[in-house]
């Protein structure tokens, strides 16, 4: 069939605010970049019953039947990929793009024009014995779905090599395109630092991102009389919130809860800096945003951290590394106002000319156009 435009289905399996997540944000944000560019068909499938995106973009939405969260996680992934290979196969797209596992059962069907999106590889991050066994079923099932993919995506650094050793041997191939971020037009005024600087947290409540650590950091500041120079505060949720406040905060940290945009960019605004020390990542969304808002960032160097971070615009921290983080703090807190200024408008300079919407949607509209150029009639290899 001839088109004048290439038709490109986006599978997810949620997008936000509907769901929420790095993944779900970045397929928000995917679609309504390559929508806006009006060079080609859309089509999202994604399990939620409410429309998505606004009419005006002209984004066909299908609706997959979602996940049972009651039942084994693993599973269900393969089930909602089988009823997602069923539409796609009515659909008769030319390329197809695929968040995680939305792409898994059946997919030989599409040989050829699956980009696989596979996101921060946290499956094989893992630092504890738990952390391995519990990601090897998810280990073995991206082996399989990478493998059959005509291009995986690499969000850069560490990643790229990781998917590198899974394609070897096969026809597919790994194209590095980093997240994106919304650079505002005017970053907000560096905060004078009047008191405590205040250092941001954003992510979920959970181990992998060393919110134990931050805490532990902040409670040693406290024991050796440094409490009063700086202020934590945590925005988020997860499982590790009520053992938290269980236990106690210390005094220098403030719990923010769930927040939505416009809170975000408020807490954006009055930090100093952005501190992560994740115990694995993959290109962490938050510290893109950060740097479009010209703030310093301290984050562990881990996945494709040191894409976007180093003594250039903040601090590259060893993962699960306390001592690191309390002496880069102080390192940090001895800086003059000048000096953490300019870290943070040479973030937002690397953000401005690597990583905005317009320039990676570019580069996903060229791998669009060099599949649906290559594909045969039948979309078969």
């Amino acid at each position: 069939m001839s088109r004048s435009r290439p038709r490109v289905a986006l599978c997810t399996d949620g997008v936000f605010p509907h769901a929420l997540g790095g993944m779900q944000r970045h397929s928000r944000l995917l679609a309504e970049q390559l929508a806006r560019t009006g060079k080609v068909e859309l089509v999202v499938l994604h399990p939620h019953a409410a429309q998505v995106f606004a009419p005006e973009l002209g984004i066909a939405e299908v609706r997959i039947a979602p996940l049972d969260e009651k039942r084994f996680y693993l599973r269900e992934l393969w089930r909602y990929s089988g009823r997602v290979a069923d539409a796609l196969t009515a659909l008769d797209a030319d390329v197809i793009i695929s968040q995680g596992f939305c792409l898994w059962k059946d997919m030989d069907r599409f040989r050829g024009r699956s980009v696989l999106h596979p996101h921060g590889l946290e499956m094989f991050q893992g630092i504890t014995l738990k952390d391995k066994l519990i990601g090897a079923p998810f280990r073995m099932a991206l082996r399989q779905v990478v493998r059959r993919a005509a291009v995986t995506v690499s969000l850069g650094g560490k990643l790229t090599s990781m998917l590198q050793r899974i394609v070897r041997g096969t026809a597919g191939r790994v194209v590095v395109l980093p997240n994106a971020v919304k650079v505002p037009a005017l970053p907000p005024a560096y905060p004078v630092a009047e008191g405590p600087l205040t250092l941001l947290f954003v992510g979920r409540f959970a181990f992998n991102k060393g919110i134990d650590v931050l805490l532990a950091v902040a409670q040693r500041m406290i024991a050796e009389g440094k409490g009063d120079r700086f202020r934590f505060v945590l925005a988020g949720d997860g499982p590790e919130r009520a053992r938290m406040e269980a236990e106690g905060l210390p005094a220098n940290v403030q719990l923010a809860g769930k927040v939505d945009d416009a809170r975000l960019e408020q807490l954006y605004a009055e930090c100093h800096a952005l501190v992560l020390p994740t115990r694995f990542e993959g290109m962490p969304t938050v510290v893109l945003e950060a740097m479009a808002r010209s703030r310093p960032v301290l984050v562990s160097d881990v996945g494709a951290s040191a894409e976007l971070v180093s003594d250039a615009n903040g601090y590259l921290l060893p993962p699960g590394d306390g001592n690191a983080l309390y002496n880069a703090l102080l390192r940090f807190a001895d800086l003059t106002q000048d000096e953490r200024a300019r870290l943070g408008a040479e973030g937002a300079r690397i953000a401005r000319e690597r990583f905005t919407w317009d320039a990676v949607g570019e580069r996903f509209l060229d791998l669009v156009n060099e599949l649906s150029a290559t594909r045969p009639p039948n979309g078969e290899r």
